[in-house]
């Protein structure tokens, strides 16, 4: 069955959301970077074809809506993490390399780190994709999500059980559809990340350490650290400490404010229209196309964003 534009919403807003999240957990260079140079050759296989003029449907059109966008979110990480070509030493090392990669990220281990620790991450991004129980009702209701907030959660649960009685059970099977989703995303991904961590490895080891390593490695205890190094450091232990994060940032934010606040005073900000000169002001209106009235009657977006941003305390 063909997915409608409001499950294409939801992949992308899942998808997009765990790309943030590998990101900071540093598990998409090295896929993402191979993700991308895939991209680019299959645009410059078709850089020279001839322009079509496609009629799409409204769900064609989400679908290669969602495509570009993904594109794009993956493309950004090879734009991040470019990697120099491996000298011909480094490429010899590759043997060595890949064997050493395989003990360290043996197959199935990003499904062994979701099991055990990336999952509650993945749930609660797949939760929020799924929406909540009042901007549901909010959309069903057509009732600002602001005025449904004085309602109890009893309240708020029984009104949405009336218009949609089954939104927990749709919600949890499109919970779990979609971190399964996600899991078959780390698995795909997987060959391209060993493969990355191997030509990681030859660059920063040469043969003697490497081969010591493997022999260290071929132990019991040489291959269960090898194996465990890679998902100790996704041990809910180790992500637990995160939450450490919250404390350590409030205490740096005054520093910050005021090195903001000295940024500021240094560089000041970008001028209103109105407060260019004249050749200033024909020159900007001629080089955006509009004329100098229209630009003086037009509100800068960067003054409606200040507007709605809260002051720093």
């Amino acid at each position: 069955m063909a997915a409608y534009p409001g499950s294409i919403t939801m992949i992308r807003h899942t998808i997009l959301g765990l790309t943030a999240s590998l990101a900071a957990l540093g598990l998409a260079a090295p896929p993402l970077a191979a993700l991308d140079h895939g991209a680019a050759e299959k645009a410059a296989g078709t850089e020279n074809q001839k322009d079509e003029f496609l009629f799409l449907t409204e769900e064609e059109e989400a679908q290669a809506q969602l495509e570009q966008e993904l594109s794009d979110a993956f493309a950004m990480f090879g734009e991040m993490f470019k990697a120099d070509p491996l000298t011909p030493e480094q490429e010899a090392l590759l043997p060595l390399a890949t064997q050493m990669a395989g003990f360290i990220m043996p197959e199935g281990s990003f499904r062994t780190a979701m099991d055990e620790s990336l999952e509650p991450m993945m749930a609660m991004i797949a939760d929020d994709a799924a929406s909540t129980p009042r901007s549901r009702l909010a959309a069903l209701s057509g009732v600002e999500t602001g005025a449904l907030d004085a309602l109890s959660d009893e309240d708020a649960q029984e009104a949405l059980d009336i218009f949609d009685p089954q939104f927990a059970a749709r919600s949890a099977r499109t919970s779990a559809a979609l971190t399964g989703m996600i899991g078959k995303l780390l698995e795909a991904v997987e060959p391209a990340y060993r493969e990355g961590l191997s030509r990681a490895i030859a660059r920063r080891f040469d043969e003697a350490e490497m081969r010591e390593l493997l022999a260290f490695f071929a132990t019991p205890l040489g291959a269960k650290f090898a194996s465990q190094s890679f998902l100790v450091q996704y041990d809910p232990q180790v992500m637990g400490v995160m939450e450490a994060m919250g404390p350590a940032a409030v205490k740096l934010l005054p520093d910050v404010t005021e090195e903001f606040a000295a940024i500021g005073a240094e560089f000041g900000d970008g001028r209103k229209f109105s407060e260019l000169s004249a050749a200033e002001r024909t020159r900007a209106a001629r080089l955006i196309g509009k004329s100098e009235r229209e630009l003086d009657a037009l509100v800068p977006e960067a003054m409606i964003e200040d507007e709605g941003e809260d002051p720093i305390t």
